[in-house]
């Protein structure tokens, strides 16, 4: 599978039209907003000028002093109404700040939602398993995380970026006013600083994108020291102090590595700052030598101190923010490549019907090679599996069986050559038809954290909420009465980490898988068990046998068991070594032969003397 490869303006671009599309209201409320803030500093420092130029008009006027300052502002009409202005404008500009906090919130959980939402959603509706066994596809996976992140953030770097704007525009008109070339030292100045910080957040995201693996593998010990089902196994083993230090040997691999980028970071600022400090003390200079020269007032001096100051932070905010878009853009990549992937498992545009009859299936020349993997996992497989027909797959760990089941149930589409149904290339059928027609029970069998009837109903939906189909596979499976014990019946919840959630043995869970492919046995025509018996003891083999013979009767069954008691029930027995077959015929033809069959069977029969 190809990542596709997008330039950090494609990626921006492609960002900036999400954010758009995950909160249009919020951005144009964000928008608005802060184009009354950006204005709001500048209109305070011309306000701020007016009053303290008219105070010292009035100390120098000679007049008498009044002892009512209140009364003396109100006689001198531009006083009285710069000081007001300059009040409404800052009491104005504070109550926006509190409404800008509400809006910044509700734009930061849209973007979150939506974008989770898309990427979810792309992860759930993917055809074949390729994102959960691929080690790249993996790690694009795990970007995806931080790009979700960062994606919020950008909603944020938005709005800070128009409030620098809207503060840039007005500030460098009034900036100006002073001279006519105090605006392009200033920004001369921070053009540096943008080629610096750009270069910073750029190798600050290789390291991070070059981190992807270490970074999982150090969620796994993780996932390992904290989660339930390693819990006994750890401690009995007394494997902590091993895990632990493996974690903290990730971490600190990891820490050194962003280390090393933040301190290149603290010199890049440092650089920065001196320069930031150069071109704001030129023209504050300036001013100062103005007012001593009889051009400027005091209140230009407090006038042009400020709109230096806020200049200054608006360059910088720009600067800070053209980083951090740049950060945003490498980071948020990762999501465009896993939303515009596309599993080599796809719907047929002109699909064929369900061919209802036929000689079952076969699979002609058939060979699989694991997306990333350069050794194939099957190859030149050839057999057939009639209707009413049972079929074992067996063979040592590695033959390639589970990976035969996966295409099969049409997980993966096969490398090379092809699956038929009844005559018609599995590719060739609608997926939802094709996999509504299988029953499946996998080696690692979902124990979805829910309730008992959607633990089971799920298998067919439309039978979710009867209780006498549920109940009949739950009898089937050999499980009904351990249900009906439960306090809640079908209604209980399966799993610890549900509130009041029930927990059953490893033997029950796969029965309650059983009765969950059992459900869908009304429309399926082929059954696939891998290991249906792994969980089981010896005493309850036999039992799930005959369960699995009424299942198969008049049915494509398909069973991939290491345990080879069960093929003595098969039809027939198919042999895999290496990703080939190597033997097929039935039980006491394959013990004639006295091949690699007949070598497992009694090395496993001889465990049981």
């Amino acid at each position: 599978m190809d990542l596709i490869q997008l330039t950090p303006l494609q990626t921006l671009l492609r960002s900036l039209r999400m954010v758009s599309r995950a909160a249009p209201r919020e951005l144009l409320q964000v928008a608005f907003f802060n184009l009354i803030r950006g204005a709001g500093p500048s209109l305070s420092l011309i306000f701020s000028k007016q009053v303290i130029d008219g105070v010292v008009a009035v100390l120098n006027s000679g007049q008498p002093p009044i002892q009512n300052g209140t009364e003396l502002i109100v006689r001198q009409p531009q006083l009285f109404w710069a000081v007001v202005a300059l009040i409404v404008t800052n009491i104005f500009v504070e109550s926006i700040s509190s409404i800008d906090t509400q809006i910044f919130s509700a734009l930061r959980d849209r973007v979150q939602g939506y974008i989770e939402g898309e990427v979810i959603a792309k992860i759930a509706t993917f055809n074949d398993i390729a994102l959960f066994e691929n080690p790249e596809l993996l790690n694009i996976v795990q970007l995806t995380e931080k790009g979700i992140q960062r994606m919020r953030r950008l909603a944020f770097i938005v709005a800070a970026f128009l409030m620098g704007i809207f503060t840039l525009v007005p500030t460098v008109i009034l900036a100006a006013t002073i001279s006519w070339w105090v605006p392009l030292v200033l920004v001369g100045f921070a053009i540096p600083a943008v080629v610096i910080d750009l270069r910073y957040w750029k190798r600050s995201w290789r390291v991070e994108e070059s981190q992807a693996t270490l970074s999982r593998e150090k969620g796994i010990y993780v996932k390992l020291l904290k989660e339930e089902n390693y819990a006994k196994e750890i401690r009995l083993f007394s494997l902590q102090n091993l895990l632990l230090q493996r974690w903290r040997d990730s971490f600190e691999r990891l820490f050194a590595q962003t280390q090393k980028v933040r301190r290149e970071g603290a010199i890049a600022v440092m650089c920065l700052s001196l320069l930031g400090g150069i071109a704001s003390s030129i023209p504050y200079l300036y001013v100062i030598l103005g007012v001593l020269q009889g051009r400027f007032t005091l209140g230009d001096i407090a006038l042009y101190t400020g709109i230096i100051a806020q200049l200054k932070r608006s360059l910088y905010m720009l600067i800070a923010n053209l980083g951090n878009v740049y950060d945003v853009t490498l980071a948020t990549r990762p999501v465009f490549q896993l939303l515009d992937l596309q599993p080599q498992i796809v719907d047929p545009i002109d699909f064929q019907d369900f061919p209802l009859t036929g000689n079952g299936l076969q699979l002609q020349n058939l060979s699989f090679v694991y997306p990333g993997a350069t050794q194939p996992t099957l190859k030149g497989i050839d057999f057939q599996v009639c209707p009413g027909e049972m079929v074992v797959l067996v063979g040592e760990n590695g033959a390639g069986k589970t990976t035969l089941g996966k295409l099969l149930a049409r997980l993966y589409d096969p490398t090379s050559g092809e699956i038929r149904w009844n005559g018609v290339d599995t590719k060739n059928i609608a997926l939802d038809e094709l996999r509504s027609r299988i029953a499946v029970v996998m080696q690692d069998y979902a124990r979805f954290p829910a309730k008992v009837r959607e633990n089971v109903g799920w298998g067919h939906m439309p039978q979710l909420e009867n209780d006498r189909a549920i109940h009949h596979v739950l009898q089937e499976a050999g499980i009904n009465q351990v249900i009906l014990n439960l306090d809640r019946g079908l209604d209980t919840q399966l799993g610890k980490q549900l509130e009041n959630g029930v927990d059953l043995s490893g033997g029950q869970w796969q029965r309650v898988a059983i009765a969950r492919a059992l459900m869908r046995l009304e429309n399926a025509e082929l059954v696939i068990f891998d290991e249906p018996t792994a969980a089981l003891d010896p005493k309850h083999e036999q039992e799930i046998y005959e369960i699995f013979r009424t299942i198969a009767r008049g049915r494509m069954a398909v069973v991939i068991s290491h345990r080879l008691s069960l093929a003595r029930i098969a039809d027939r027995i198919v042999v895999l070594e290496h990703g080939q077959i190597i033997e097929e015929g039935t039980h006491d033809a394959l013990m004639q032969i006295d091949g690699r069959y007949a070598d497992m069977f009694t090395r496993q029969a001889s465990s049981y003397l």
